[in-house]
């Protein structure tokens, strides 16, 4: 006997709720791994379809997140390209898109739950920020956000950082721009010539020509402060699963 993988949904119409009954009957692959489970009994759930276009369904979303760090999202959405979750869906609901969608979380299920096929890999980050204050905020975060392992290092200027990264190997850099001495788009620059390291940009400039700068510095994502909490989890989830990618490949 499995162990199923309760999936439940947030703020889905009526028509919706019948089209996801209606595949489990049809596509009886779901219903080996997966257990439909009513919205009202949503406690012990692993799996959430949220409508994502929907604000209160995705606050909704965010408490139990907060509440239960190990459940997983998959986003409903008629633009799925500006939503982020752990797996997005694009609407309407069809057949071949959910089998999809929960055969990636399936296999990631797997990865971080089955460690004598997949170990669990620690996924080094280094903080680059002259403000203190930033940096506690970004250690509290991450914490409190991600749930695979971190390694968490701190530079606090860009001669630091740098010094750093020649030094080890980190796999996600959330990195500064204005800093007395090297500034954040020398120091990706000069990351990026030797380096493969995925690096954010994380600052307070919004402008067009500045997010220009941040990309022609070679950085991998420009964010803006104060980051949102799916920003960051959807920056360091990207680099969870390429690790995982590798492993299974046996490449790290």
């Amino acid at each position: 006997m499995h162990d199923d993988i309760k999936l439940s949904y947030i703020g889905l119409t009526d028509n919706e709720v019948r089209v996801l009954r209606s595949i489990f009957t049809l596509a009886p692959q779901l219903s080996e791994k997966f257990s439909l489970t009513p919205p009202d009994q949503l406690d012990e759930v692993d799996v959430f379809l949220v409508d994502a276009d929907d604000s209160r369904s995705v606050e909704k979303w965010h408490q139990i997140k907060r509440a239960n760090g190990l459940a997983t999202s998959l986003m409903l959405s008629s633009q799925s390209e500006s939503v982020v979750g752990d797996v997005v869906l694009q609407r309407p609901i069809r057949v071949q898109r959910l089998i999809s969608a929960l055969d990636d979380i399936l296999q990631e299920q797997t990865q971080t739950s089955n460690p004598d096929k997949i170990n669990q890999l620690e996924v080094c980050v280094l903080i680059v920020d002259d403000s203190y204050p930033v940096r506690k905020y970004m250690e509290h975060k991450l914490g409190e956000l991600i749930r695979e392992p971190l390694k968490l290092s701190f530079a606090a200027s860009g001669e630091e950082a740098i010094t750093k990264v020649n030094k080890k190997k980190y796999d996600i850099i959330f990195l500064d721009v204005m800093m007395e001495g090297v500034d954040g788009y020398k120091v990706c620059r000069a990351i990026k010539a030797s380096k493969k390291a995925y690096i954010v940009m994380l600052t307070s400039k919004k402008s067009p020509f500045d997010k220009v700068r941040g990309t022609m510095s070679g950085c991998d994502a420009y964010v803006t402060k104060p980051p949102s909490d799916e920003c960051l989890v959807k920056e360091v989830q990207k680099c969870i699963k390429y690790k995982y990618r590798m492993q299974a490949e046996g490449l790290v």
